[in-house]
Formats: C-alpha cells, sequence, structure tokens
C-alpha cells in the first residue's frame, strides 16, 4: 500500500470514528433528527473505509 493509499484509508477511518462521537453526543442532547442523519452517515463512513480496505488490500 503506498502512503497516498494509507493516508486516505487512515481519513475514511477516522471519519467513521468521528462520526460515532458525533453520533452519541447528538443522542446525549435528544436531537433525534439530526442523530437519525448522522447514523445514516455513520453507516456510510463505516462502508466506504471497508470498502477502501478491500479494494487496497487486492492490490
Amino acid at each position: 500500500m503506498t502512503k497516498q493509499e494509507k493516508t486516505a484509508l487512515n481519513m475514511a477511518k477516522f471519519i467513521k470514528d468521528q462520526s460515532l462521537l458525533l453520533l452519541e453526543k447528538l443522542n446525549e442532547l435528544d436531537m433525534d433528527g439530526p442523530a437519525d442523519l448522522c447514523e445514516r452517515l455513520h453507516e456510510d463512513a463505516e462502508r466506504l473505509w471497508q470498502a477502501m480496505g478491500v479494494q487496497l488490500g487486492e492490490e
């Protein structure tokens, strides 16, 4: 894996992790609408991170 690929994968993981933290905060604040949006964001970020890992792992 090149340095650029590793950087992109790390960025995707960071977004996944941060979206989960934001989701937890939104739930604490009882912000249901934004929490629903954030949950979808987190799920998409997790799928992105996994897909990137699979693709980069194949090379």
